[in-house]
């Protein structure tokens, strides 16, 4: 399953891309889904197995995601 981080900026969305690609971890930046436009304009997808690991580094370095979400038919639902 694939969850959505969303920043609350692009500036710091870039910065968790900044963090994740130097860690080798496995995510995706994107634009955010019309649904969560309002919290972002990016967001970092990551798949389960490596959720925690990514979220727990970000927030070692100050990134701290500001939601994650995950997608439960044509909703997202926070976690």
């Amino acid at each position: 399953m694939d969850y959505l981080m969303t920043f609350g900026s692009a500036h710091r969305a870039l910065k968790a891309e900044e963090i994740l690609k130097e860690a080798g971890l496995k995510f995706r930046l994107l634009p955010a889904p019309k649904a969560l436009e309002p919290f972002c304009d990016l967001v970092v997808r990551v798949e389960g197995e490596v959720l925690h690991g990514a979220a727990e580094l970000l927030e070692k370095h100050g990134v701290k995601p500001r939601s994650i979400y995950r997608k439960e038919g044509e909703e997202y639902v926070e976690l």
